[in-house]
């Protein structure tokens, strides 16, 4: 695409050669003209990102949205995480301690993640603490805190002297990405859904809440048998949720084929690479950026499907803040079977 500097140049150019005079910087026509070159640069701008919308390998946002339906597809929403908190005493108390629902409590830190109670429950006469079902307030990543993190009260009765989750908050989810939702309408392509193929019973699964990748193993028990794996947004789901795919492709499968419904198995993947910062970024920056680039590549991998260098290293660097990039020689490409999901192992990055 031409840049304003060039649209002006070629046109204050032609217009001196048609005038045969010189067009001063601070006359009236160099005025004009730099205004319609910034007009007509802001059109080329607007053409160029008209253009990447037309096809599903550049659209974005809204407009991928779009490429998503007509696939029979839909941006996953953001989830909020769950788990429990529990509420305790020093000393028991003659009458029950009232936990109305919404009772909330945060994490420390910079960044504090606030979670409540979803039900009224309350501590017993006589007895020292209660543990009451919870979600985050937001809905989110950030929303699956680790054990013994949720110990400040916002709102809790004063008579409780303690609180904490007794165990890790999951299943929280961010909205499904562009680069997520795109990777699955260009496959969507690529493996269409017949009724009677792997890429229909992945579909059946991916259309339960919840479901964010499938993989499908053929004739595991014998011939007529298949095994769906399912994997949540943080790894294994519930066995409720389990039963509720499994009653899915019950209705949805062929005649005389077994389907099991299993969860599915995690491939922990690790990332060694020294990179070499961009100037006006500080390493710790360029580190988080390349984690944080890395976990988003994983998650686009389908299950079963190949880990590639190759576009790992394309994320890196599209996080605009390396210059240069090198894997450790232990790193390679790899395949996983249709039974397990990458997830993101130890990541050491040098920098330099």
């Amino acid at each position: 695409m031409e840049t304003y500097e060039a649209i002006y140049a070629r046109m204050k150019q032609r217009w001196q050669e048609e005038s045969g005079a010189e067009c001063s910087e601070a006359s009236d026509i160099a005025i004009r003209l730099r205004v319609l070159a910034g007009e007509l640069y802001n059109m080329q701008t607007n053409l160029e990102w008209l253009k990447r919308q037309l096809f599903p390998a550049t659209a974005t946002g809204e407009f991928l949205d779009r490429f998503a339906e007509q696939r029979g597809l839909q941006r996953r929403a953001a989830v909020k995480a769950t788990g429990t908190l529990q509420f305790s005493v020093t000393e028991t108390k003659q009458t029950a301690i009232l936990l109305p629902r919404g009772t909330s409590v945060s994490t420390g830190g910079e960044q504090p993640v606030r979670v409540y109670t979803t039900e009224d429950s309350e501590i017993p006469a006589n007895t020292y603490s209660a543990t009451v079902p919870a979600e985050a307030e937001q809905a989110g990543w950030r929303g699956n805190i680790k054990v013994g993190t949720a110990v400040l009260p916002v709102n809790v009765p004063a008579l409780v002297d303690a609180v904490t989750n007794p165990s890790v908050f999951v299943n929280g989810a961010d909205e499904e990405s562009d680069t997520a939702l795109r990777a699955r309408i260009l496959e969507s392509y690529v493996n269409r859904p017949n009724g009677m193929n792997a890429a229909y019973y992945i579909a059946v699964a991916l259309g339960v809440e919840g479901i964010v990748k499938a993989g499908v193993v053929s004739k595991p028990r014998g011939a007529g048998t298949l095994n769906v794996y399912v994997a949540g947004a943080t790894g294994s789901v519930s066995t409720s949720k389990l039963a509720e795919v499994q009653l899915a492709i019950n209705h949805a499968r062929e005649l005389n084929v077994d389907v099991l419904v299993q969860n599915a198995y995690s491939q922990a993947y690790d990332m060694i690479v020294a990179v070499r910062v961009k100037a006006g970024y500080s390493g710790q920056e360029a580190t988080a950026m390349c984690t944080a680039a890395f976990e988003e590549y994983i998650k686009t991998i389908p299950m079963g499907g190949k880990l590639y260098l190759s576009k790992l290293g394309k994320y890196l660097m599209d996080t605009g803040s390396i210059e240069t990039y090198t894997f450790d020689p232990s790193m390679s490409d790899m395949v996983i079977p249709a039974s397990k999901y990458f997830v993101s192992g130890d990541v050491t990055v040098e920098v330099s």
